[in-house]
């Protein structure tokens, strides 16, 4: 807000999945603007042409995603400020660390009316023709409660959120807020690997992992390949989406793991 950040003004979010990103998110939306969160793999002119159709007053991002647009930046006029999570621009940009170590504690009596735009998520095509859908902060809340009636999801459920990025809806909406909005736990699963999600699985008890289908087709050949070295009886509701699910997988994967 310090920044002249009001409602209605447009925040790039240019971060993989990490903990400052649900930080930044909830900050952004909590004052009335617009979160734009955006795939750190676009390049150069996919982001360019992002960036013209939402005209963000801020771009957040870390160091690596910043780098190769720093030479450009000039051209994008209307983004005011740039906050870097990083280091490598230390003096030259916002320090995310710094507004945090001494932004002020106190509370935002701000309060987004339901029908305001919390979101803008933006669809294929960013290079030629960006199709970004708003979306209110009405139907997040919509989309998280319809989620979590169907995954009957409790304060007791831990949710595993991996391969699934949270500049796309089913990250953000499937696994993370309705998560939280039925105070569920989520881990968040940095990386590829899928031994690294079994063994995290099996460490954290997690009740709930929604994936694509390609990640339980590899969880399949892992089985059949290597012995089962995890316990994934703690899932309590396993979701693929994304993709159609081949019926094979689906009845190797419940005969390997026992689960449906």
């Amino acid at each position: 807000m310090k920044m002249g950040v009001s409602k209605g003004d447009r925040v790039a979010m240019l971060l993989p999945n990490s903990p400052e990103f649900v930080v930044i998110y909830f900050g952004i939306t909590k004052i009335g603007a617009i979160a734009v969160p955006l795939d750190t793999k676009y390049k150069v002119g996919e982001l360019a042409s992002l960036f013209d159709d939402s005209r963000p007053k801020v771009m957040v991002t870390e160091s690596p995603f910043l780098e190769p647009l720093v030479p450009i930046l000039p051209r994008f006029n209307y983004i005011e400020h740039v906050i870097d999570l990083g280091s490598q621009y230390e003096g030259r940009f916002l320090s995310y660390q710094e507004i945090m170590a001494t932004g002020s504690a106190q509370k935002v009596e701000l309060e987004p009316e339901p029908e305001d735009i919390a979101n803008i998520a933006y669809t294929s095509g960013p290079a030629f023709r960006p199709r970004g859908v708003m979306l209110s902060h009405q139907d997040l809340v919509m989309n998280a409660a319809i989620s979590a009636d169907e995954f009957r999801q409790t304060a007791e459920d831990i949710a595993v959120l991996f391969a699934l990025p949270l500049h796309h809806v089913v990250g953000l909406e499937a696994v993370l807020l309705t998560s939280i909005s039925k105070g569920s736990t989520v881990v968040m699963l940095p990386g590829l690997s899928i031994s690294g999600l079994m063994e995290t699985i099996d460490k954290e008890r997690a009740t709930i992992f929604i994936g694509v289908p390609f990640i339980f087709i590899l969880m399949v050949h892992m089985a059949e390949e290597e012995e089962i070295k995890h316990d994934l009886s703690s899932l309590r509701l396993c979701y693929a989406g994304g993709a159609p699910m081949p019926t094979n997988i689906m009845k190797r994967f419940h005969q390997l793991y026992g689960l449906a």
